[in-house]
């Protein structure tokens, strides 16, 4: 699987781009503010149908403009497939997928795997546990279909006890009989969730710890742990919880159990990561996070993924700079898409690639 080509309109700050990739490494390099991360937006947009920049799509038309286009093609298995992506102002996202629109956009979620490595992925180990959850969710949610459902269906229950939770407290009154229906809706979906995340981690830990390994050395200890107040998973304990902590949700207008509160653990000799040595050694357990994300979406979709490397070089020294070198010359089979604001950093990674190599220039909105 790789993508062939892009093609955008007023998305961000380029006014019309159209660029043809290679199946390879596609090496883009520019100022920083001159446009090459948008490119890898664009990207997420196709695969994704949103960008990782913002969750408010009007953000992302460029200045002065009324919508965006975002279009690409690739090819899969031998067949080629196609994707349009419109935002206007006041009318929303359209999502068209081989000339079908998409009345659902969760429908395409998985036909592009994607795994985007970008700047802001430390705060998977400094940020708050919604999004460790995200980056977990989005993982699985991209080869099981069934969990994204269920995430879904979880998430529009949760909403529902939580409106019911608030509208007893403006009314002040309690009926028993309807939050223990919702109980009743969460607790399948729930379950769900909660072994499809258990199961994840018992699969994905070993692969992690492989390619941590491969950019530090062994001396170095890290451990990954599954965080929930849900211990066995059964529909009594998921029962008995929620019983136990209503008057709690009552007062808070909250509900305070379930697996919307879980969360992960990242360690590194026992000592959590976010405390844990240099902005250098929390980037290497980060990439080292997204690798596994990345070896896992092939042996579950059994095909690689595309992989996004957005500015990921700096603040590395050179030891881990080879390392990762090393790892994306001969264990990325997939498309790789990768921003550097050095040209001659990127030409230095890849001067013995056995793959093939496009560079790309940004400048202002333009490339060449």
């Amino acid at each position: 699987m790789h993508i062939q080509s892009l093609y955008l309109t007023f998305f961000r700050n380029y006014e019309a781009l159209q660029i043809d990739f290679v199946q390879g490494v596609n090496c883009i390099t520019g100022k920083n503010g001159a446009g090459k991360t948008n490119i890898l937006d664009a990207l997420h947009f196709l695969a994704m149908t949103r960008g990782f920049r913002s969750s408010q799509d009007k953000q992302a038309i460029k200045e002065a403009e009324s919508f965006f286009l975002i279009a690409g093609a690739w090819e899969k298995a031998g067949d080629m497939h196609n994707l349009q992506c419109n935002f206007m102002a006041g009318k929303g996202k359209k999502i068209v997928l081989n000339g079908k629109p998409l009345e659902k956009f969760s429908e395409h979620i998985g036909n592009l795997p994607l795994v985007a490595v970008l700047p802001s992925d430390t705060e998977l180990i400094n940020g708050g546990g919604t999004v460790r959850r995200e980056f977990v969710d989005s993982l699985i949610s991209q080869y099981n279909r069934i969990y994204l459902q269920q995430l879904i269906l979880y998430k529009k229950c949760l909403e529902q006890r939580n409106a019911l939770l608030k509208s007893f407290a403006e009314n002040r009154y309690f009926d028993k009989e309807q939050l223990t229906l919702w109980n009743t809706q969460i607790i399948p979906a729930g379950r769900y969730i909660w072994a499809e995340r258990a199961n994840f981690l018992k699969d994905f830990l070993p692969i992690f710890e492989n390619y941590f390994h491969k950019i530090v050395s062994q001396s170095e200890k890290p451990t990954i742990s599954y965080e929930s107040k849900i211990k066995e998973n059964t529909a009594q304990e998921w029962q008995s919880l929620l019983e136990e902590n209503e008057m709690r949700d009552r007062v808070n207008q909250n509900s305070s159990i379930g697996t919307h509160k879980d969360d992960w653990s990242f360690l590194i000799h026992d000592i959590s990561a976010k405390h844990y040595g240099s902005q250098g050694q929390q980037k290497t357990f980060t990439i080292a996070l997204k690798l596994g994300q990345y070896d896992l979406l092939a042996q579950q979709k059994g095909f690689p993924p595309l992989l996004l490397l957005d500015d990921i070089f700096d603040k590395l020294d050179n030891y881990r700079l080879e390392s990762i070198a090393d790892i994306l010359d001969k264990h990325i089979e997939g498309q790789v898409f990768i921003t550097d604001t050095s040209y001659e950093r990127l030409a230095g990674v890849f001067a013995h690639s056995k793959r093939e190599v496009k560079f790309f220039e940004v400048e202002k909105g333009k490339i060449k």
